[in-house]
């Protein structure tokens, strides 16, 4: 009987390439992620600021 629940994927893979491009991938998708709740919280804060400012007034 096989093994359905074995992990095959790149991380455990025996070429040393495959396992750096794997470990670079997550790590950029980490990044691409938090980067966009950053930019989401700045532009919020930007648009929060301008109205509680009063530079919103004139729409």
């Amino acid at each position: 009987m096989e093994d359905t629940y074995s992990y095959r994927g790149w991380l455990v893979s025996d070429s040393f390439w495959k396992r750096a491009l794997a470990v670079f991938g997550y790590g950029l998708v980490a990044q691409l992620i938090i980067g966009a709740v950053i930019a989401a919280f700045v532009v919020f804060s930007a648009v929060l600021a301008a109205f509680v400012f009063g530079m919103g007034s004139g729409i």
